[in-house]
């Protein structure tokens, strides 16, 4: 008999400023859609599990630029040479219009992880307007191309793939006893010895957050990779931008910043469960907090109370 997932509670950065910018919103993503994929689940927390999955369109976009990278490493590791950049823009746009496809034929109904566009699906569910489309067409094609002729990617090439570490790939680190999630893009081993970390960004700079971001991948690389601290150089590659390299210092006083940050988000996440050992959570304790942008590009409009009210 499969054994059921237990919703157990954990950190990351993109679940810390949810929880931030709205309580509702992180309890629906979080806690009301959970177990949504079963076939015998309420239909209200199926339904918010389709909502948790829909992208608004340039965060689609943006992992449609993050997943060609990945696989066009991936694939210059396994040997079979690195794509032209025709072919890597090629491939971003089989992966548009894979999706597009996806979400016109509503294929999420049944398969909620499908592609679901939050323009598209709080539109008229069949197009957008020429002018949407073709930008966003457009953002993936230039980030592509800043991609393939950056200096970052030329220093990657001449790095030799023993000293890359796993692409992109989805893992879990510990702060005290709470479990943190993270996924560097990439991360290589420089001549020097300085372990280089990297992250593509397909919008614009915003150091703040990403100065947080990038401290908990040196966290990581401390405790998985047992790099140095003095070692480690981040980084944030910003292909919308040209592919232009923005270098962001790390040091102890930073990374203790960090940490107790992370230690004032977990706990002001638990001190909105009912039962922290059970990781137990009931809707009204997290309310609205709405914001013109972020109810703009929230998913969970449909089932949220406030635009019931307004």
């Amino acid at each position: 008999m499969k054994r059921k997932l237990e919703n157990e509670f954990s950190w990351s950065v993109s679940r810390a400023q949810l929880f931030a910018s709205c309580p509702r919103a992180y309890y629906y993503n979080y806690y009301g859609s959970w177990g949504g994929w079963e076939v015998d689940a309420p239909e209200r927390t199926r339904q918010l599990y389709m909502l948790k999955n829909i992208k608004p369109l340039a965060m689609w976009a943006g992992s449609i630029v993050h997943d060609t990278i990945k696989e066009a490493l991936e694939a210059f590791a396994r040997g079979e040479g690195f794509p032209q950049l025709t072919q890597l823009q090629e491939l971003a746009l089989t992966k548009m219009r894979q999706g597009w496809t996806e979400a016109v034929r509503q294929e999420w109904l049944r398969y909620p992880k499908r592609t679901n566009i939050l323009e598209l699906y709080y539109g008229n569910r069949k197009n957008l307007p020429r002018e949407q489309t073709d930008s966003i067409k457009e953002r993936v094609l230039t980030c592509m191309d800043a991609f393939a002729h950056s200096a970052t990617l030329a220093e990657i090439m001449q790095t030799p793939y023993l000293q890359w570490k796993p692409v992109d790939t989805l893992d879990t680190f510990f702060v005290d006893d709470t479990k943190i999630w993270c996924a560097i893009d990439f991360a290589y081993v420089g001549p020097d010895s300085i372990l280089h970390i990297i992250d593509w960004k397909t919008g614009s700079e915003h150091r703040a957050t990403l100065r947080q971001q990038l401290a908990c991948y040196a966290l990581y690389a401390m405790e998985k990779w047992h790099h140095p601290l003095e070692k480690i150089a981040m980084h944030g590659v910003f292909l919308f931008d040209g592919g232009r390299r923005s270098d962001y210092p790390v040091a102890p006083d930073l990374l203790i910043s960090v940490k107790d940050q992370i230690l004032s988000s977990i706990q002001a996440m638990k001190g909105k469960l009912t039962d922290v050992e059970t990781n137990a959570a009931e809707e009204d304790n997290f309310p609205c907090t709405p914001s013109e942008f972020n109810c703009r590009q929230c998913p969970f409009r449909e089932a949220c109370p406030y635009f019931e009210e307004v």
